[in-house]
């Protein structure tokens, strides 16, 4: 057989797997002539496919699939069939591609400034013809800012602040004569708001809480795959599941940089700002260096504040400064050590829980951040 013949077989096969695949789903609506004519061709379409006639194969694929398309119901508005097919293949890949190979995944705090931003605010500003609609969709699209001005709906008094609502966020809630009310404020500017916003204080209908331009996190994508050939490396930038992690809430990711691998001693000294590993300051990869050397990780970026037993700003007690690694285990620390709450504070992270390194920022598009991970 030629391979011209070979290729006009194959084509033939698969013209009548799909006719007949046609007949068989509309047959039971056929005319009783009209089906038994359809059945005569395609059975000379299948013998001549077993007799290997490829002379006159085209011929009789084409005069088979002129009669099908006549004779079987025609689709109402076959484009949209068609594009429904498209968005549901496309949908299909792109869950396989998230699931399997490269997740994306959002920043929601400050723990790794200045490496990378979770939710942030700058307070005060006015709002331009940029920030009202539909200008403002496009606005975030492209820069990812938002100006907020957040005023009180009804008269009513301060019920509290809690922080676990909205990652990045802490909510005011004002009880009214409606009820109870939240209010979402940036959590850094929030907390230059609790003084003023204590429980018990009175507001006013139209009151201002607060204003100014929320920055969005930076958006990522986390590699699924890469730690299935080879083991997480020291100083890369790895995002982990919660779950079985004391004092952490279940079925969350963080994001931390990897700080201790399975084996290592990793130390916190005080008086110094390096992370000590096994007995040595830690110098390799340079990131590591940068963070003790108060280094800035990009152009107009401020500098590190290096490795702290404790952050201050978190209010925890009793941080871990030393870790003993065993079989399995890795030490997460946040690069803003000052305000991360990390390996220091609930352990260290079991191999099981790593879900993979973060690789690259893929929006804000202006973000100086945008690119490769370091």
């Amino acid at each position: 057989m030629s391979l011209r013949e070979y290729f006009v077989l194959r084509r033939a096969r698969k013209a009548f797997k799909s006719l007949r695949n046609a007949f068989r789903l509309h047959c039971d609506v056929l005319d009783p002539k009209v089906r038994g004519d359809l059945e005569v061709r395609l059975r000379d379409l299948q013998q001549a496919i077993r007799c290997r006639e490829t002379e006159d194969l085209p011929g009789v694929v084409k005069l088979c699939t002129e009669e099908m398309e006549e004779a079987l119901p025609k689709p109402p508005l076959p484009w949209l069939a068609e594009a429904f097919d498209v968005a549901v293949s496309a949908l299909a890949v792109a869950f396989c591609f998230r699931a399997y190979y490269y997740q994306p995944f959002r920043i929601p705090t400050g723990s790794m400034q200045p490496t990378l931003y979770g939710i942030h605010a700058e307070t005060g500003g006015k709002a331009t013809a940029w920030d009202a609609q539909p200008l403002r969709f496009f606005k975030w699209c492209v820069t990812g800012e938002t100006f907020e001005d957040v005023r009180i709906r009804r008269a009513g008094r301060v019920l509290g602040w809690r922080n676990d609502m909205v990652p990045g966020y802490a909510s005011l809630y004002v009880r009214s004569a409606k009820g109870e009310e939240r209010y979402d404020i940036p959590s850094g500017a929030a907390q230059s708001l609790v003084a003023e916003f204590a429980p018990g204080t009175p507001v006013r209908a139209g009151q201002s809480v607060w204003r100014g331009t929320v920055k969005s996190g930076d958006f990522l994508f986390v590699n699924r795959w890469i730690w299935n050939f080879r083991h997480p490396r020291l100083g890369e930038t790895m995002v982990f599941s919660t779950r079985t992690l004391d004092g952490l809430p279940e079925d969350q990711h963080y994001i931390k940089r990897l700080c201790g691998r399975p084996g290592d001693t990793v130390e916190i000294r005080p008086g110094s700002s390096y992370l000590w590993i096994n007995g040595e300051e830690a110098i390799h990869p340079p990131r590591l260096e940068e963070i003790a050397t108060h280094a800035s990780p990009w152009k107009g970026a401020p500098g590190y504040l290096g490795y702290q037993t404790g952050a201050p700003s978190l209010g925890y007690a009793n941080p871990l400064a030393r870790f003993d690694l065993g079989v399995g285990e890795y030490v997460a620390f946040g690069d803003n050590s000052g305000n991360s709450l990390d390996s220091r504070y609930w352990g260290t992270v079991p191999a099981r829980n790593l879900l993979g390194p973060a690789t690259f920022v893929h929006w804000p598009f202006t973000s100086p951040r945008w690119g490769c991970i370091r």
